[in-house]
Parts: structure tokens; C-alpha cells; sequence
């Protein structure tokens, strides 16, 4: 193992010197042998961390750094795992399982050391489930990385821990970073796959609606003019046929954004909402859908949509589902219900005033659902931001396109205010 990671340190130093790139930072303190739902936070880090580097960007640069996993009650115990370098998987694996979570949790002392491995373009991702406890000032570290180091930035996540003094976020938000709580499994995972995104390009097309005719670069599929409107800067739809994007070949009212084009590499599709979907009721609500995809016809589409679906558990998902030649693939999440701690009713209200950013984002062949929310989360401590797991197409075809309908008998109004194509190194 030693051999190994210092294989991969000389390799990665040697590089290091021409390329600024990413160190993660995990925290090895003793409380990481804490559980979450059965399952210690180490185990958990090491699986999402290895969920955020499927993805990983070819050709950026990655480290590896541990505090607090050799000794007890030693504020200098931080530790390079794996210099800057190329990734393999292999050896982060290998490194990750080396760690014994037994010491203290240098927060600071950490993102120092792993700001001068990156230099000052670089950046340093930290998952840390306490707070700093060997004395450093978090807020004044950042303002001093700012000064010193041009273009570093520091991403913290707080993992099963609370931030009420505001050390972890004032240190992130100085570096121009984010600072994210993570509760559990699926939101830590989130979390990194977050901070640890490709940089955009830029949008390459944006619609805000500001005027008062959709115009000529959207075109209606089966239009009924009674079910839509662009009014105060919004594409306002109430669809009331029962039916989704890629249900029936004559949904009415599915908009296709004719005028844009996506690239030819890896792109996100964005739409900015806010939807009424109804009230809680006793045996269910009403089912409602929100979708922004890639519609060619009913046989080639792929969409990621928020869907309530009104059973007696009233339940809320997000799902990525594609039809490529007429054969389906999907993936879902669960985001909320009536049950299990979910206040429904603020969830909903929330969707209608506050609104959600709804996403369908290609890597490679790979597509994921995400959904972000604005300001707001499902539950206390919640994360702001929600993925899929991804789903393989080897190629998908026709335009941006948007709808939001009902699957029951009632309405379900939507405003899609911003919609937008950015493309993603």
C-alpha cells in the first residue's frame, strides 16, 4: 500500500507542476466511526466519494488528503494520501480503506496545507463531520487564502454536523466556494458530485420569456391556446389532458424550443419553476408532473421531471426517464410524502412560491435528473440539491422542450421563467 501511494505521489507531483487541481480532504476523527441508519460515516464517505469520482472530468487533477486518522488527540496529524495527479481509481480506493478514523479535526490546518499543494487555481473539497476543534479561525483563514492565493477556492461539507457559528460556510463562502450540509448517504453524495461539477462554459441559449407572444423559436405540439400564456415574464401552462412528454403521441401543449440547439459534447439543460400542484389530501393528491427533456417523438425522448403521484402516501419523486427507439429506461428518487417526517404541505407551497430549478445533464453517454431547489429544502438539514442515479443512451436526438401536466383530473399550473442550454467542459 505505502509503496503505492507513494508511486502515485511522485507521479502526481511531477505533473502537479504544470496543472492546478482538486484535493480532497476527509475527515479521519474519531467521531467518523459514528453511525448513520447502520452504517458508519467512514463507510459512507468512502462509498460517495467513489460515487463522485465515476464521473470525474478527464484530465483534471486529483489529491487525496486525511487529518486525524493516525493519532489520538494530535492537532498535526494531516496527511497526504495521494499528490496531485492523474486519477485511478485504484489507488484512491486503496487509500480511502487505509483510513482509521481515531484523532482530532483540523479543519483549518488541513485547508491550508491542501491550498498550497493546489496553488492558486486549484481548489479543495472537505468533508468533515465536526467542526474545528484544534483552534484555527475558519473566517480568517479564508480572507488570508483570498489574499494570498488568486483563484483558490475551498468547498466544505458538513456531514451529519451543525454549522451554527457559521465557522465551515464563512470559510467556504470567503473562497468563493460553497459551503453544503449533508445528512445521510444520498445527500453527502450529492453534495460532492455538486462541488465537484465541471466548470460551465457559459449558457449558449437563454429564454426568459420577457415578452408577450412565445414567438417564433418554440414551436406547440397540438396547441390549445386555452391551456398557456407568457405573462409578467413567464411561459404559464395548466395542461389539463391527462398525459406527460413522451405518454401519448397528441399531448397537447408540449413546447419545443426550436430556436436553440444543444452541442455536441456534454450540456445541461435547465428550467427555473414554480408549479401549483395542489393540497394534501386524506387519500392522496393530485398527480402532477413537471419535465424538461430532449423530445424528438414519443418513441425518442428523455426528460427529468418532478412528479407527484397522488397515491395514498401521496408521495414526491424525481425521475430521469428516456425512450430510445421505443425502449424505456429510467431512473427515480423518492423526495418527499405524507409520510416519514415530510411537512407536504410546506413541501408544496414551497414549489409554488420559492420555486425549483429542474435539470437533465449529459456526461459522455451517461444522463442524470437534478433537481435544486431555491433557497429551501424538504426537510430540516436537507440538502438544496437532489440527483438520480445516471442512465446510459448512446444517443438521443430532437429539441429542448418543456411541459408540465397532470396525470388525473385536476389542473396543475407551472411557470417556467428562465429556461437554458449551457455547455460543460
Amino acid at each position: 500500500m505505502s509503496g503505492l501511494v507513494g508511486l502515485a505521489a511522485l507521479t502526481g507531483s511531477a505533473v502537479a507542476q504544470d496543472e492546478n487541481g482538486t484535493m480532497i480532504v476527509l475527515d479521519g476523527s474519531g467521531s467518523m466511526w459514528g453511525q448513520i441508519d447502520g452504517t458508519p460515516k467512514i463507510e459512507i464517505a468512502r462509498d460517495a466519494i467513489g460515487t463522485m469520482l465515476a464521473d470525474w472530468p478527464t484530465g483534471r487533477q486529483l489529491g487525496l488528503m486525511a487529518y486525524g486518522h493516525r493519532r489520538e488527540g494530535d492537532c498535526d496529524d494531516i496527511e497526504t494520501l495521494m499528490s496531485l495527479g492523474p486519477l485511478d481509481r485504484d489507488v484512491v480506493e486503496a487509500a480511502l480503506n487505509d483510513i482509521t478514523p481515531r484523532g482530532k479535526t483540523p479543519v483549518g490546518a488541513s485547508v491550508r496545507a491542501a491550498a498550497e499543494t493546489v496553488g492558486n487555481s486549484g481548489s479543495v473539497v472537505v468533508v468533515t463531520d465536526g467542526l474545528e476543534n484544534c483552534g484555527a479561525d475558519l473566517c480568517a483563514l479564508g480572507e488570508e487564502l483570498v489574499a494570498s492565493n488568486s483563484g483558490f477556492t475551498a468547498h466544505l461539507i458538513g456531514f451529519d454536523v451543525e454549522d451554527a457559528d457559521g465557522q465551515l460556510a464563512c470559510l467556504a463562502e470567503a473562497t468563493g466556494g460553497r459551503y453544503m450540509p449533508a445528512s445521510d448517504a444520498s445527500s453527502l453524495t450529492g453534495a460532492l458530485q455538486e462541488v465537484s461539477a465541471p466548470e460551465p462554459k457559459g449558457p449558449l441559449f437563454v429564454d426568459e420569456f420577457d415578452r408577450a407572444e412565445l414567438g417564433p423559436e418554440w414551436t406547440i405540439e397540438h396547441p390549445d391556446p386555452s391551456g398557456f400564456i407568457v405573462d409578467a415574464g413567464a411561459l404559464v401552462t395548466m395542461t389539463v389532458e391527462p398525459g406527460y412528454m413522451g405518454d401519448a403521441k397528441d399531448q397537447p401543449n408540449i413546447f419545443r424550443w426550436t430556436g436553440a440547439k444543444f452541442p455536441e459534447g456534454d450540456w445541461d439543460l435547465s428550467a427555473d419553476f414554480t408549479a401549483r400542484m395542489g393540497e394534501v389530501q386524506t387519500l392522496g393528491g393530485r398527480r402532477a408532473i413537471v419535465q424538461v427533456g430532449r423530445h424528438a417523438d414519443v418513441d425518442n425522448t428523455i426528460s427529468a421531471y418532478v412528479y407527484r403521484q397522488g397515491n395514498s402516501n401521496d408521495d414526491l419523486w424525481l425521475r430521469l426517464r428516456a425512450m430510445s427507439g421505443g425502449t424505456e429506461t429510467r431512473a427515480e428518487v423518492e423526495i418527499a410524502g405524507d409520510t416519514r417526517g415530510y411537512d407536504l404541505a410546506q413541501i408544496l407551497r414551497d414549489f409554488e412560491e420559492k420555486g425549483a430549478r429542474l435539470t437533465i445533464s449529459k456526461r459522455g453517454r451517461d444522463y442524470v435528473g437534478r433537481l435544486m431547489l431555491n433557497g429551501w429544502t424538504l426537510q430540516d438539514g436537507g440538502t438544496e440539491v437532489i440527483e438520480t442515479d445516471p442512465i446510459q443512451i448512446l444517443r438521443t436526438s430532437g429539441d429542448p422542450a418543456l411541459f408540465a401536466g397532470t396525470l388525473g383530473p385536476e389542473q396543475t399550473v407551472a411557470e417556467f421563467d428562465r429556461v437554458e442550454i449551457v455547455e460543460v467542459e
